[in-house]
């Protein structure tokens, strides 16, 4: 019976780890709420007034790249994802004088220290899958503590995005 227990206990250690992910990367989403110009992710985009404008319409002013890096939590827990690049973009049109952005690309990539976090993160993996079991087969303080601080780093490890904005203000033509 004993060991029935303990199968049992392993298996839905082993269930409950692997259906909440093992991998390592921050869930984000980018945002830009309070953008007070036209921001369009092709060549065209819709003036204040509502039409259309295209690319014999306007001049580039200035091509931009900007990058930063936006921290989180990479489990099942939704925990400070979002980043809002409003600012960045109406400053980057207020200073060069522009009317909007087009072109604008938003791309996201692993960040280099998630390989560091991603072997944190398998050790308590496996020190959960391991310690669960047998603290419920033979209960014992040290391995309660063992068990219940895996499954708090495995929940909590810390990941990164590295996060890259580009595009390109441009000054409608006045014609």
């Amino acid at each position: 019976m004993k060991n029935k227990i303990l199968l049992f206990a392993a298996f839905l250690s082993f269930t409950v780890l692997l259906i909440s992910s093992c991998s390592v990367g921050a869930l984000v989403n980018i945002k830009a709420q309070e953008i007070t110009h036209p921001v369009s992710h092709t060549d065209n985009f819709y003036s204040t007034d509502g039409n259309l404008i295209t690319p014999n319409q306007y001049e580039v002013i200035e091509p931009f790249s900007f990058s930063f890096t936006k921290w989180g939590v990479s489990s099942i827990i939704d925990i400070e994802r979002e980043a809002d690049i409003s600012d960045e973009l109406n400053d980057l049109i207020e200073e060069n004088n522009g009317d909007a952005i087009v072109n604008l690309i938003i791309s996201v990539s692993d960040a280099p220290v998630n390989g560091l976090t991603f072997f944190t993160k398998a050790l308590s993996f496996w020190g959960s899958l391991i310690f669960i079991p047998l603290t419920i087969a033979e209960p014992s303080s040290e391995r309660a503590i063992i068990a219940a601080s895996s499954v708090a780093v495995y929940i909590f490890t810390p990941a990164a995005a590295d996060i890259k904005v580009e595009g390109k203000v441009i000054k409608i033509i006045k014609k």
